[in-house]
């Protein structure tokens, strides 16, 4: 179906959503934040898929904003744009849809990076919980090289990514950097070759999938939840969030599985 603007498949608990707009390195539509913010709800909601892969058909991860299809405020442009659909912001207002990973969904989601993740795309990824790159690959934020700024969570992630020197540093420039460069400043937590790139992020997937549901979405919220928190509160949530967890069935079968020396089998209760 060549017409979405991005497609969802679940298979062996995995999730693979990718971005469907190869001619234009899946810049993004209008279309496509709409198709990105609903398949994150559709994914949270989705018992067969534990873990998600974020990919982008053809050549590229994604390019960002669609320039040329799309205003700031993720509308359509120009004669395209017909009456307001009520999701597009004007000026000035707060924006009133998001594509990038819900701050609330506590399913991991691997991001497969190649070609370009340039602004709004780079962005995409950043939201991501692990990245992994195929050589080759170009990141950048150049927002401020057309007079805007990284406006979808952007400027929050890359200082905890990376760090505060490499963050003023790129989005103060805009320079992009190859997939090497991205590794070693941290960007990115694995660089492959590009034939060996959706295989990377597969085995790892299927290595989060086969562990406890429910204790791998507590170790994403817990530690999405700590990273601002004192010292305090940060050591009081992780020990509430396994006490919880000491209820649960899955619990109970990873302990019965380690004493009978086989496979748990876990179902997320």
């Amino acid at each position: 179906m060549p017409n979405l603007p991005l497609t969802y498949e679940v298979q062996d608990g995995i999730a693979t959503i990718r971005l469907n707009r190869p001619h234009v390195h899946n810049a993004l539509a209008p279309e496509s934040v709409r198709a990105l913010a609903q398949v994150w709800q559709r994914f949270a909601q989705d018992r067969a898929a534990r873990v998600a892969i974020l990919t982008g058909a053809g050549r590229s991860f994604c390019a960002g904003r669609d320039m040329k299809a799309t205003d700031l405020g993720f509308g359509a442009r120009g004669e395209a744009a017909g009456p307001d659909d009520g999701l597009a912001s004007l000026p000035c207002e707060r924006r009133r849809i998001s594509y990038t990973v819900p701050p609330d969904l506590y399913k991991p989601v691997i991001a497969a990076i190649q070609g370009v993740a340039l602004g709004g795309g780079l962005e995409l990824a950043l939201g991501c919980d692990i990245r992994i790159a195929a050589t080759g690959s170009r990141l950048g934020l150049p927002e401020v090289t057309r007079g805007v700024i990284p406006g979808s969570g952007g400027l929050y992630w890359l200082p905890r990514v990376a760090g505060m020197g490499v963050a003023m540093e790129l989005a103060l420039s805009g320079r992009i950097v190859e997939a090497r460069e991205a590794l070693e400043l941290r960007l990115v937590n694995r660089l492959v070759e590009p034939d060996e790139l959706m295989p990377a992020a597969y085995d790892l997937a299927r290595k989060i999938a086969a562990n406890a549901p429910l204790a791998v979405q507590a170790v994403k919220e817990t530690m999405l939840r700590t990273a601002g928190a004192g010292l305090e509160e940060g050591l009081y949530l992780s020990e509430h969030q396994n006490r919880v967890l000491q209820l649960s069935r899955d619990a109970r079968e990873g302990t019965e599985a380690f004493e009978q020396k086989r496979e748990a089998r876990y179902l997320g209760r």
